[in-house]
């Protein structure tokens, strides 16, 4: 139960976190036409080395074997990489492509993608409930992004981009979710940030040359905006939501993440004294209720009650009782016929 406890606690600290980067990423992107989505992506993975840190600061706890070998977690990182920077780097990119509102309805997918594949690949239960939690969630997202919806600046290779990197997010929640007991998720996030910096440098090249992104190093005011989102949104709330899907299910840490639309409006309306319309508020509530239905599933009570399996234990004992019911009334008319018999046989003999 604390195991949940703390999940809870650090997907909240994840969501107020991610509200606060993606108003920096808006001034990175617009306000500084700093419009670089492979950089600002790859500056803020390398950015995971810093908890090298750590690595040599409990170096003799290794060594001990107290937590996982580096040689290890390595493979695993290497492993990881790719997922974590695509996932990134796809939804960054897709920004600059489409629509924001088409590309949140399709990020938002990932929760539908992540309980889909949890369910092959990690055997996670198909319960109906989750379904349902997952489709209240989008249903909200949708409501929300159509209240924005603005045609002239969608394309079909950007609204592409946003369902792959939707696909990506859910792989990458679902190894998080298998490789969270065997490893130490910041020294794995060290090893994502150095391999990162290393394997990917050769791409500033290529995307140079090809005119997909033109390099231009950031000047002083638009560095200090990349490390302050790399630090916070990146560093920091990265593995913190990573230390909520090894406590919490994917599917649930996925539609948490949902949670930073309904707080970014309660910011706006406070801070720029935003209002909303009444289908904008329809969303966000069904956002926050969507969350709610699957964070059931975590309660020691009536999570086994939602399940699939408690489900159809209380249908089956619901029709038994049903059925045991109809007999005890055959029952006792059974025998109440059998006791008027005689008293009949009786009275036609006199």
């Amino acid at each position: 139960m604390m195991q949940t406890v703390k999940g809870f606690i650090l997907l909240g600290l994840v969501v107020i976190l991610w509200v606060g980067s993606s108003t920096l990423i808006q001034t990175i992107l617009e306000d500084t036409n700093f419009n670089k989505p492979f950089f600002l992506t790859y500056f803020s993975t390398s950015l995971f080395s810093l908890y090298f840190i750590d690595i040599f600061r409990r170096r003799q706890d290794i060594r001990n074997e107290v937590l996982p070998g580096l040689r290890f977690t390595a493979i695993k990182a290497a492993q990881f990489c790719p997922l974590w920077f695509g996932a990134n780097y796809l939804y960054n990119l897709s920004l600059t492509l489409t629509s924001i509102a088409s590309s949140t309805i399709l990020s938002s997918t990932s929760g539908i993608f992540t309980l889909l594949l949890s369910i092959f690949l990690i055997k996670a239960s198909p319960d109906v409930f989750k379904f349902l939690a997952v489709l209240v969630s989008f249903g909200g997202t949708v409501c929300i992004a159509m209240s924005d919806w603005n045609t002239q600046s969608e394309t079909a290779l950007g609204d592409i981009l946003a369902l792959s990197g939707a696909v990506v997010y859910a792989l990458y929640c679902i190894f998080i979710s298998k490789v969270g007991e065997s490893v130490y998720l910041p020294h794995l996030f060290a090893f994502v940030g150095a391999i990162n910096f290393v394997c990917l440098m050769p791409l500033f090249a290529v995307l140079n040359y090809t005119g997909v992104e033109t390099f231009k190093f950031p000047d002083g005011e638009v560095l200090g905006f990349l490390f302050l989102n790399g630090l916070f949104g990146t560093v920091l709330s990265d593995v913190l939501w990573a230390f909520s899907v090894k406590f919490l299910n994917p599917a649930l840490s996925t539609l948490g993440i949902t949670l930073t639309i309904p707080l970014s409006m309660v910011v706006d309306a406070i801070i720029d004294d935003m209002s909303y319309s009444v289908v904008y508020i329809f969303g966000a509530i069904f956002i926050v209720f969507g969350f709610f239905i699957m964070a059931m599933f975590e309660h020691p009570t009536i999570g086994p009650k939602i399940s699939n399996k408690g489900l159809k234990e209380r249908f089956c004992k619901k029709y038994s009782d049903d059925v045991d019911f109809e007999n005890q009334i055959l029952i006792k008319k059974h025998e109440k016929t059998e006791e008027t018999t005689p008293c009949d046989d009786t009275q036609k003999s006199l």
